[in-house]
């Protein structure tokens, strides 16, 4: 039995060399930005689709990453919010009374799954929570926080100490 030969990027450098001398000296003047663009050029390789490159872009995805990816679809109003929007395990709450939510000014991953599932059943935005919690803030620094893992003020964080609290069930 014979191997499949390897179709890396020296392979298809090797064939643009060969095959378009003219497309491979454009890409080494810099005329050309990438391998790639030159390939797609000169019809050795597919265009790809911006449905191809997310789906690329969402398997190279931390779990981390794909969560605040679908919290920001849910946030934006792109998907619909009906249940906890998770690609890690599902942390149950309600979590022990007294057990911390944050670690400094960081909501810790616990918390930030109960949130987004208490969210996600009562049908709120961030905006709607920190309204709720008695702040005039439009809930940027709240979704930054469930999505991007960035600090809060330590008064947001004892009132969402509170409102978690409110909505054990």
């Amino acid at each position: 039995m014979s191997k499949k030969p390897k179709r890396d990027n020296a392979h298809y450098e090797q064939r643009l060399k060969a095959e378009f001398p003219d497309i491979y000296g454009d890409v080494l003047a810099g005329r050309i930005s990438s391998l790639r663009k030159a390939l797609v050029i000169a019809g050795l390789k597919p265009q790809r689709t911006r449905l191809e490159k997310l789906k690329n872009s969402w398997a190279k995805a931390t779990p981390g990453e794909r969560d605040g990816f679908l919290t920001w679809l849910a946030i934006s109003g792109v998907l619909p919010v009906v249940a906890p929007v998770s690609t890690t395990a599902a942390v149950p709450y309600p979590i022990p009374a007294g057990a911390p939510i944050a670690s400094g000014r960081y909501l810790l991953p616990s918390t930030i799954t109960r949130i987004k599932a208490i969210m996600a059943k009562h049908r709120q935005k961030p905006d709607d929570v920190m309204r709720e919690m008695g702040f005039l803030s439009d809930g940027q620094s709240l979704a930054r926080a469930l999505a991007k893992n960035a600090s809060l003020r330590l008064a947001v964080i004892a009132g969402l100490e509170a409102w978690l609290r409110t909505h054990e069930d």
